[in-house]
């Protein structure tokens, strides 16, 4: 049963276009929770421009985690404000890698907040100026590689089903949609401590006009609080 689900969730990855998260970028959750971590973020996405943002995960339950979410933005394009950023997630490990299976596995869930100056959205089919509400759900997947001198390597996947609405689009009118949010990315653990991750969110829109967003993190677990 664990093997169908996971390729279900695989094939859904490779076939369907991605959107956005908190905003038109990659989540970077691990299919490995944490019992802390602070990870700080650095994005860039066509239309979605750059963005800065800092996630902490806690975990609250042998097998819960929660995230938080807050940052900066600034999209592409003329008379557009910085947007602000603020998310919130939570995490439920389903399983962990052993003989018989070979994936780690979180369940994922969250919401996910952006705005800018709604007064200065100009025309077009989508608002760099409007407010964006989000609300994924989906599932991390991969696997951790054990390398020389005790780093590790996890590539993962993070399919997502993304509830969209956005308020003050195209000339004051709002919209609604339903995206397929997908992350491919790898983490390399260096110490017990630090970790690099990368992921890109591939394909699809969102309403900033995103198509692909890339994501650059250094993500630190305070001593003695390592899985």
């Amino acid at each position: 049963m664990r093997s169908a689900i996971t390729a279900l969730l695989l094939s859904a990855a490779a076939a369907l276009p991605a959107a956005a998260q908190t905003y038109n970028m990659p989540a970077l959750q691990t299919p490995v929770l944490a019992d802390r971590e602070y990870n700080f973020v650095a994005s860039s996405g066509s239309g979605a421009g750059t963005a800065l943002l800092f996630q902490w995960r806690e975990g609250l339950q042998p097998r819960w985690q929660m995230t938080a979410d807050a940052g900066l933005a600034a999209p592409q394009g003329a008379n557009v404000d910085t947007r602000i950023l603020i998310g919130a997630a939570v995490a439920y490990q389903a399983t962990r890698a052993d003989g018989d299976f070979p994936f780690d596995v979180a369940l994922t869930g969250g919401a996910g907040f952006s705005a800018g100056n709604a007064d200065k959205a100009g025309p077009g089919p989508h608002a760099a100026n409007g407010t964006v509400v989000r609300l994924p759900f989906g599932a991390a997947i991969g696997h951790t590689f054990d390398l020389d001198q005790g780093f590790q390597l996890t590539p993962f996947v993070h399919p997502r089903l993304s509830f969209d609405r956005c308020s003050s689009c195209n000339g004051g009118a709002s919209d609604s949609k339903v995206n397929v949010d997908v992350d491919l990315g790898a983490n390399l653990q260096i110490t017990p401590q630090v970790a690099l991750r990368v992921a890109g969110l591939v394909g699809g829109t969102d309403f900033l006009g995103g198509t692909n967003a890339v994501a650059f993190s250094v993500a630190w677990t305070p001593k003695g609080l390592r899985k």
